[in-house]
């Protein structure tokens, strides 16, 4: 099964569970009004959404165009662009909407206490769901020897869906044992901002990463990866040793294409470079199936 295949396997099957999640966090929401299950639910639908717009993009990113000889793999980093700027946003729109509630009853009084009857269920079910979901993409992602941003970026959101999941389960009990009219009362009416607010700072690192780390594959910048420059490097060591006398290289990765610059010797001999190639070419394949080498001066 090639790179492709099982990325596009992996993402079929998250397509499905995102779905289920999705309605499950739609009815607890429509049920309990609880904004921090709104955020969980729109996670969800987020991740069912861009499931379907990475499935195209793996089908067609390895396609040339006449505008783009070298296919349309920039569609991987600029797909988990817009979807760690999406959950970024949403996750700020959630803390302002809470805040705004939160506010209402501080200054008016005005404010309804949480439902939170359905939430400890429906909270344990979605955390073994996203987790499970999050290690399974991020097995398969390993399997393509983490070449594939576009499992990375859907490992990174699950995770974050589980997080936010479990942090409303753990709140729901804690509600569960505060009685509404002690001292701690209040937060039945206002716990939502906290929970919203301490999830939204438990989960923010994860799409923040796979921004700066997307971004740069988008923008041209050489590889972040260490293991897998390791990796290169060493097959480069290995393959070129005997063939080709060489000083440097720069790795660039977009998507799941890898492009190396090899910078020769002054005392390299030229002949050598196509036996070099197909050297390469044969040993690239265990660590990316769709490699590219330039030989420089």
């Amino acid at each position: 099964m090639t790179q492709k295949q099982i990325e596009r396997k992996a993402l079929k099957v998250s397509c499905v569970v995102n779905f289920f999640m999705f309605g499950a966090g739609f009815w607890a929401f429509a049920e309990t009004n609880i904004q921090a299950l709104f955020l969980d639910c729109f996670f969800s639908l987020i991740a069912f959404s861009s499931c379907l717009s990475a499935l195209t993009i793996s089908k067609i990113s390895g396609k040339k165009t006449a505008n783009y000889p070298g296919g349309l793999y920039f569609l991987e980093p600029l797909f988990a662009v817009f979807k760690s700027l999406l959950t970024l946003g949403l996750s700020a729109f959630s803390v302002i909407g809470t805040a705004k509630t939160a506010w209402k009853y501080f200054c008016c009084g005005i404010g309804e206490p949480l439902v939170i009857g359905p939430v400890i269920p429906y909270a344990v079910i979605m955390v073994i769901l996203c987790l499970g979901l999050g290690f399974f993409n991020k097995g398969q992602n390993r399997r393509t020897n983490d070449t594939s941003t576009i499992l990375a970026a859907e490992a990174k959101g699950n995770f974050v869906d589980g997080v936010l999941s479990l942090g409303v389960g753990i709140s729901a009990l804690l509600l569960k044992r505060i009685d509404i009219g002690g001292s701690l009362g209040f937060l039945h009416h206002i716990g939502d901002f906290f929970i919203t607010v301490i999830l939204v700072l438990l989960s923010v690192k994860e799409p923040a990463v796979m921004l700066a780390s997307s971004f740069r594959e988008l923008t041209g910048g050489v590889l972040a990866d260490r293991k897998l420059e390791g990796q290169i490097l060493e097959l480069l060591e290995k393959n070129l040793r005997d063939v080709l006398l060489w000083q440097n290289c720069e790795i660039y990765k977009v998507g799941m294409h890898i492009r190396i610059y090899i910078y020769l010797s002054s005392g390299a001999d030229y002949k050598n470079v196509q036996t070099a190639k197909e050297n390469l070419r044969h040993a690239i394949c265990a660590v990316c199936e769709n490699a590219e080498f330039i030989f420089c001066q």
